[in-house]
């Protein structure tokens, strides 16, 4: 028997699937799993990238004090409110870490992104799933299934992995509706793709309002997801909390340098956007065409929905798509397993998922 174990609860934390990137006997394949960017990172950052590589044996700077800087000006925000982190997953981790623990309860929505749940855990509380609505979080049972126990509710906005979204109204609403101790963590990871009417970047409500906190990557459209670089925005007392309690350097230079470079290259974010909703918008209407049930997204990918017939299952898709070199993102988890999860590729990849789609529901 071994004389150490594990804390009380983390035996029952389960695996997060990644979305896998080979298949056996197949050379060439297409990643629609992962929601990465299909035109990868700005060349501007890739050359900077590679030049930051001399200097791997140096520490980086400590401060982060020029990226900060140039986050802020970028989206127009208080370099003192902002803390890195080696992507935002990393600073989620600590967040909820900081402000729950044992005996302490973490809110979020039953089908949201789904590692919330294990942050709760790694933190000691207990997670705490709020049902929602066909995949929509739904504000009022966030909000009623918070208690005295309650110090954290957290939501994804746009969520992974339905690519539904919750309107500012709501978000304010919800926000209104908390306790004064209760932090509201948002994670906006995917807060650049967002274009509908009524959406919002909550990063305005943290110079307004002491518990709230939002985080954001540079993985998504920014495209520096092998580089794990994060960030997130909060009151003073959040952000010198999670920067004492941090890693003594929370970015490598590499990542620092590409992302630096990245917010700098405006044309290729806007490339990157223009191509997505391009494509988002194409892909969900061929699949509406086919009969399957597409949710409207607000990010990269689309959360589709496939009749339960065995044979048009989504099962049965998968692994026909698999076949022929695609990999789409399969969830093993209750209330997934007739759904399938897309990336938003390049123009012939989704012409390509497409047709096969329709090949399949045709035969």
């Amino acid at each position: 028997m071994p004389s150490i174990a594990a804390r009380y609860g983390l035996e029952s934390v389960s695996y997060y699937m990644v979305g896998i990137s080979r298949l056996p006997g197949l050379e060439r394949v297409v990643k629609l799993s992962s929601n990465e960017s299909p035109l990868g990172m700005s060349p501007h950052a890739a050359r900077a990238a590679r030049l930051s590589v001399s200097k791997s044996h140096l520490y980086p700077e400590a401060g982060n004090d020029v990226l900060r800087t140039a986050v802020a000006g970028y989206f127009d925000l208080d370099p003192r409110k902002i803390v890195f982190g080696p992507g935002s997953d990393e600073l989620l981790t600590r967040i909820v870490g900081t402000f729950a623990g044992h005996g302490d309860e973490v809110v979020f929505s039953c089908n949201a992104y789904m590692q919330f749940p294990i942050y709760a855990m790694r933190a000691g509380a207990t997670p705490v799933a709020a049902p929602d609505r066909d995949l929509h979080h739904s504000v009022d049972d966030l909000l009623g299934c918070v208690t005295k126990r309650t110090r954290v509710v957290i939501v994804a906005n746009p969520d992974n992995p339905s690519g539904t979204y919750l309107s500012d109204n709501e978000i304010r609403r919800l926000r209104k509706g908390l306790p004064e101790n209760v932090l509201l963590i948002i994670d906006a990871a995917y807060d650049e793709y967002a274009c509908a009417d009524d959406y919002q970047s909550a990063i305005g409500l943290v110079e307004n309002h002491d518990n709230i906190v939002v985080t954001r990557t540079f993985s998504k459209v920014f495209g520096l997801a092998g580089l794990r670089i994060g960030w997130c925005y909060g009151p003073a007392e959040v952000v010198d909390m999670l920067e004492r309690i941090g890693p003594s350097f929370p970015t490598n230079v590499v990542a620092a340098a590409a992302a630096l470079a990245a917010i700098e290259d405006e044309e290729h974010t806007r490339r990157v956007l223009v191509h997505n909703r391009k494509w988002l918008n194409w892909f969900s209407e061929q699949l509406r065409a086919l009969g399957l049930t597409v949710y409207p997204s607000q990010t990269n990918f689309v959360l589709v929905r496939f009749p339960e017939t065995p044979d048009k299952s989504a099962v049965a898709a998968y692994e026909y798509l698999l076949a022929h070199g695609i990999i789409p993102r399969k969830f093993a988890v209750d209330g997934f397993d007739d759904k399938l999860r897309f990336t938003i590729g390049r123009a012939k990849q989704m012409q390509k998922a497409a047709n096969l789609l329709g090949s399949f529901l045709a035969h």
